[in-house]
């Protein structure tokens, strides 16, 4: 009788064990599947402002386009480094001379002897243009020419347009007296075009009209591609 009841009593105990891992084991994996549930609504729900880009392709910026302009382009095989360019160029625009006032530089590799002209390259889709508060008031577009330019009586020195620009070194920048920004206007009120090119010693600057832009960048006159880096261009 008492073994009977001892082998009654260890059953007990088993079907107690397995019980209890039964419900221990559904709890779990109730659980995962609840949170997997969970997890993939969240993604779902996530939403996405961007186009999903193919792995290895940057993301395609839009481009606002405008009236497209002239630009002055810069032969890197012909340059010297003279800096006649940036001396004709603040003498115009300011009447003095000083490397501060000129709308363009001329910057020297310091392991070789190439020289690189950082200007305004007059971008299809100007950033400091449409980063301008006083947008077609200060900073401008001609509607014929399609030049940018800064209208200095109009411009309160903000600054905004110069963080704006793609390029680096920026090509827009604040006068150091007049505290107004200012850029290359390929010199639009000068008949005879950019003073920079026609005072150019060694020719290395060339002036390409607006026609002569091509869609990809290329420059017609020269028969070479615009090496001045302009993502816009």
């Amino acid at each position: 009788m008492a073994e009977k009841k001892e082998k009654s009593k260890g059953v007990s105990r088993r079907q107690f064990v397995t019980w209890a891992g039964a419900v221990v084991i559904t709890s779990i994996m109730a659980g995962l599947a609840a949170c997997k549930l969970v997890v993939k609504e969240e993604e779902q729900e996530v939403p996405t402002s961007k186009e999903e880009v193919p792995k290895g392709e940057a993301p395609k910026e839009e481009v606002q386009e405008v009236p497209i302009s002239g630009v002055v382009v810069h032969d890197a095989t012909k340059c010297v480094g003279c800096g006649v360019c940036g001396l004709m160029c603040s003498l115009y625009h300011e009447g003095e001379q000083g490397p501060a006032l000129s709308r363009s530089e001329v910057v020297r590799d310091p392991f070789n002897y190439d020289f690189t002209f950082n200007v305004c390259q007059q971008c299809r889709s100007p950033s400091c243009y449409f980063a301008c508060p006083l947008k077609d008031t200060a900073l401008c577009i001609d509607e014929v020419t399609g030049v940018r330019y800064v209208n200095a009586d109009e411009c309160d020195g903000c600054g905004k347009c110069i963080p704006a620009c793609p390029l680096d070194p920026k090509r827009i920048k604040l006068h150091p007296e007049k505290n107004v920004a200012f850029n290359c206007d390929l010199c639009k009120d000068r008949d005879e075009g950019p003073i920079c090119v026609e005072y150019c010693t060694m020719r290395a600057l060339a002036y390409v009209t607006k026609d002569e832009r091509k869609e990809d960048g290329e420059v017609l006159r020269l028969g070479r591609k615009n090496t001045m880096g302009c993502p816009y261009q």
